[in-house]
């Protein structure tokens, strides 16, 4: 499954953590309600694993994720 993410940089202490502001998969399933928008990740190890684990309820070695081409 692909699946790609658009975050926002500058949150947290120091601005050093981001937000997930969306999530895409290659059908077009936004995930909307499914995820919280005001959780903060420190790594985009953290937010893969947020993703796999708690939203698309995948392992992530089946999951190909990355950033939206904007």
């Amino acid at each position: 499954m692909n699946l790609e993410y658009y975050i926002i940089h500058g949150r947290g202490d120091g601005g050093l953590k981001f937000q997930l502001a969306k999530l895409e998969d290659d059908n077009g399933n936004t995930y909307k309600g499914q995820y919280d928008m005001a959780r903060q990740f420190a790594s985009i190890d953290e937010l893969n694993t947020h993703i796999a684990d708690d939203v698309v309820k995948k392992p992530l070695a089946e999951l190909t994720i990355g950033p939206m081409n904007i």
